[in-house]
């Protein structure tokens, strides 16, 4: 159980600066990590909160509560920002819809077909409308950058550090953490916590642990305004896309689009096209920019949280951190700050075998 003593978390995207979040609301000491505050896969994201696609029961539960608490945030506090205005699925190449609808209705979550004219009445801008969508209410959206800023920021106010500092290494001494080492100084910790992302196997291979991840690239393109205006999510075939603040269009294709990822100025140009395909208005739009990024990934599929290796080291690595952020800020704060365990976390130990190599 951790008192007065500074925990160390390493990584600054979305999950590192929930954690820290979490931790300094209940008074405990911390320190963030990150060469760039906001992390690198974050602002990649998509940013969909859904439950919908998950088929592990327990997973998906995981994910139906971490929904139920970003709710609570954002009627505690109206500067979250994430908004719970549904999403539109048309796209059948990757999703089977009357399946989708029957394992909505089996977890009791809300979604509906809905046909043209409800469509058009959703988003009157949509150019062919199909004849039928499947309308998912309780999924929600926000900018990745928004959404871990205010986790920083909200972590700073309670007393957390963010340093904008890269870590080379974690040190250990005696079979437990004492600390993390920078390029200018070392920095004592009886608690270090990696949600480093994409760079977790290198910081756990500088112990020489191994965890089996197999990253995902996604696309990410920004547009300038359009006069399409709509508040859901569209899944449609070639793009999927919801519209900012702004007044821009985040699209990404991060859930089986069919843009190039492997190439930023090809895929430029076929986010317009599709986008002009999808939606009226949307003629005058450019492409602010376009980022292709890693994206953690656990091999099979399931966060990795909890204690691995030396006493004192903690790892969290998942996809969908966006999702799950709250709900894991909770389970690891409970557990760090309490030293009890949620019993959510049992499925979810990175020393499961699925992980683990063999001699690992």
């Amino acid at each position: 159980m951790v008192s007065d003593q500074r925990v160390v978390i390493i990584g600054a995207g979305v999950l590192g600066a929930a954690i820290g979040w979490g931790l300094s609301r209940r008074g405990v000491g911390v320190t963030v990590f990150d060469p760039k505050p906001g992390g690198v896969a974050s602002p990649g994201s998509f940013a969909w909160l859904n439950a919908s696609f998950a088929q592990h029961p327990v997973y998906n539960a995981l994910r139906r509560d971490s929904l139920a608490l970003w709710k609570q945030l954002t009627e505690r506090d109206p500067s979250v920002p994430v908004v719970f205005n549904g999403s539109l699925v048309w796209e059948q190449e990757h999703f089977d819809l009357d399946a989708l609808l029957t394992s909505q209705q089996r977890l009791d979550l809300p979604a509906t077909f809905v046909g043209g004219s409800e469509i058009g009445e959703l988003c009157s801008s949509v150019r062919d409308r199909p004849e039928r969508a499947l309308l998912l209410q309780g999924d929600g959206h926000g900018d990745p950058e928004a959404i871990t800023t205010w986790f920083i920021d909200a972590a700073r106010r309670k007393g957390a550090i963010v340093e904008p500092t890269a870590v080379d290494e974690v040190v250990v001494d005696g079979g437990r953490v004492a600390g993390v080492r920078t390029a200018e100084y070392d920095v004592e910790a009886r608690q270090v916590i990696v949600a480093a992302g994409v760079g977790l196997p290198r910081l756990l291979a500088s112990i020489g642990l191994d965890l089996a991840m197999e990253n995902e690239a996604g696309l990410l393109a920004r547009t300038t305004p359009g006069r399409a205006a709509f508040d859901t999510i569209l899944i449609a075939p070639d793009v999927h896309v919801w519209q900012r603040t702004d007044g821009g269009y985040l699209i990404g294709a991060d859930f089986g689009g069919s843009l190039h990822i492997d190439d930023p100025d090809r895929a430029s140009t076929q986010v317009l096209a599709s986008l002009g395909d999808l939606l009226d208005g949307t003629d005058e739009c450019t492409v602010e920019n376009v980022t292709v990024r890693q994206r953690p990934k656990p091999v099979d599929g399931l966060p990795a949280i909890g204690p691995f290796g030396p006493d004192g080291l903690y790892v969290v690595s998942t996809h969908s951190g966006m999702t799950l952020a709250p709900a894991i800020a909770e389970m690891v704060t409970t557990e760090i700050a309490e030293g009890r365990v949620d019993p959510r976390l049992g499925p979810f130990r990175p020393d499961r075998s699925s992980l683990v190599p063999r001699g690992g």
